[in-house]
């Protein structure tokens, strides 16, 4: 299993979940409606009304520890849906690298690459590392040698991913895995990938991508995975592949760098993005879950953030049916 990553700086930008914090569920189409819940207890949290795509997450959260974003683009009817437990950005961890593989892929199609076949081996080998293996060391050296935070935050502009704060490296960090994000803007990333979006990906750089994203090791393609693979999701191989449903995914995980306590006594950021296509559904989904609980220590409360991801998961798919 790919392993969490070390305390990190600089400190996060906190919006604890308290008394006064509200819990929205957003389903943006020709209109928005909107519920909200205050208190982070399930007894203050009251009632969440949710029809449609996002129809029971807010009470299946309720049941859930953690802070959880939830973004959806449903491509079949065109319509958005969000959900939000809290404002405060949350730490992309290992999707970040989505978006170094784009803001590569985008430079090697702005000079006409061929792609894939025209991009140099030596960097083929390290876009399949850092997607397929999620392989820190390939990320970093695409993250510095493709201009570190200032060249991935201009290209991040095109899309435009507005809530979303690239880390840049520091003395002691590579920086890359501190950066924050929303849900929502992850959703605008994997929907270059998915449908395209002029001038920032094309159809070979788009094809390239999710063919990296679709052979995700068994063991790192949990998450959204769960539902359309079906509802059987145990590690370590998680849910095993339909070949009906199509699911190009990348997931991230980390202890949270702002906790100063040993690793395995600190809650777990856990992340899931990606397009699934098959069986009459064609969206792109991403969730984002924060502060997922140290329980028992170790590996507790990363296990804890995939298992809430693929109750989401699940019920967005069975909802889109």
């Amino acid at each position: 299993m790919h392993s969490s990553h070390p305390p990190l700086s600089p400190p996060l930008r906190r919006s604890v979940l308290l008394a006064a914090s509200l819990l929205t569920c957003i389903s943006l189409a020709a209109g928005l409606a909107s519920s909200a819940w205050a208190g982070e207890s399930r007894a203050a949290r009251g009632t969440c009304t949710d029809p449609g795509p996002l129809d029971g997450v807010c009470d299946y959260l309720m049941d859930r520890k953690g802070v959880v974003q939830v973004a959806l683009f449903d491509q079949k009817t065109g319509r958005f849906a969000q959900l939000s437990e809290g404002d405060a950005p949350q730490y992309t961890a290992s999707i970040v690298k989505v978006d170094i593989l784009a803001h590569w892929l985008r430079r090697f199609q702005k000079r006409d690459v061929n792609i894939p076949n025209g991009i140099p081996y030596s960097i083929r080998y390290l876009m399949q590392r850092m997607i397929q293996n999620s392989d820190n060391a390939a990320a970093t050296s695409l993250f510095y040698f493709g201009g570190g935070c200032d060249a991935l935050t201009r290209f991040n502009a095109r899309i435009p991913m507005n809530d979303t704060d690239v880390a840049c490296e520091t003395p002691n960090y590579y920086g890359w895995g501190n950066t924050t994000t929303s849900a929502p803007d992850q959703v605008r990333l994997m929907k270059a990938f998915a449908y395209g979006m002029p001038k920032v990906l094309g159809p070979d750089a788009r094809s390239y991508g999710l063919d990296l994203m679709q052979g995700v090791e068994p063991d790192q393609r949990f998450g959204i995975s769960c539902g359309p693979w079906g509802n059987t999701c145990e590690p370590p191989n998680y849910a095993d592949p339909d070949p009906d449903v199509t699911v190009a995914l990348k997931n991230g995980w980390k202890t949270l760098p702002t906790c100063t306590d040993p690793i395995a006594q600190c809650p777990w950021q856990v992340n899931s993005t990606g397009w699934v296509n098959g069986k009459g559904r064609n969206y792109v989904l991403t969730v984002l879950t924060t502060r997922d609980p140290v329980g028992s220590g170790g590996l507790y409360g990363f296990n804890y953030g995939i298992d809430t991801i693929q109750g989401v998961s699940k019920l967005i798919w069975s909802n889109l049916n």
